[in-house]
């Protein structure tokens, strides 16, 4: 998939979109890309007009940003794109709207996903073990270290960068809240709010604590008794 809106100068207008989802599916990934280039071009705009407009608190409240949620819904819409029905008959107009109420639906569903795992979690023992390996030297002195380097390693650059810069406050001045002038400067680096950076830092924290969990050695499952 492209960068955020980042579209090419010339999207090809004589294929459907269920041809394009089609597409999407095949083995040749040149092919694939190119299908997943044109049906972003068409419908980003639109979903993230959507996204911005209606669900500002919802969006803030999961710890997601619009930017974010948009990504996430063509990402998990490329993945599902065999699941797409183009329905036979349809005019041009129609069958856009059909195709962006099912980006509308995978964005909620999203949402509602996001916020049922939204409950705050305690960010102090992550902060302490961040700030420990971004100060502790290299890799091969701390191996006790060596999980939150891993699940660290699994998040975006601009996650790490905001999880860092949050750990270093904390240990420097014991407060889990970003000052807003460290906020704000951290907003002028990427390019984003205030409130974009609160929440990357809460959505980076929970990937942080699933990727910190997936490490947990799997306990035996016990068999049930005849």
């Amino acid at each position: 998939m492209p960068p955020p809106f980042q579209t090419t100068d010339s999207p090809s207008e004589l294929q459907s979109d269920g041809e394009l989802f089609g597409e999407v599916t095949a083995a040749d990934r040149e092919v694939a890309r190119r299908a997943e280039r044109v049906l972003y071009e068409r419908h980003v705009r639109y979903l993230f007009g959507v996204v911005s407009r209606q669900r500002k608190r919802l969006l803030l409240l999961a710890g997601l940003s619009a930017e974010d949620l948009v990504q996430d819904t063509f990402q998990r819409a490329f993945e599902r794109a065999a699941s797409f029905k183009a329905e036979p008959g349809l005019d041009a107009e129609r069958a856009r709207r059909r195709t962006r109420a099912w980006l509308g639906r995978i964005a909620q569903n999203l949402l509602t996903d996001s916020l049922r795992q939204s409950r705050e979690i305690p960010a102090s023992p992550y902060l302490e073990q961040l700030s420990a390996a971004a100060t502790d030297g290299p890799p091969s002195s701390s191996p006790h270290l060596a999980p939150i380097r891993r699940a660290l390693s699994q998040l975006s650059d601009r996650e790490q960068d905001v999880l860092r810069v949050t750990a270093l406050y904390y240990k420097s001045e014991g407060s889990e809240r970003l000052p807003n002038a460290v906020s704000a400067e951290l907003g002028r680096r990427w390019g984003i709010s205030n409130d974009n950076v609160r929440a990357i830092r809460s959505r980076a924290l929970k990937k942080l604590r699933r990727a910190m969990a997936d490490q947990q050695p799997q306990q035996p499952q016990e068999h049930a008794t005849q």
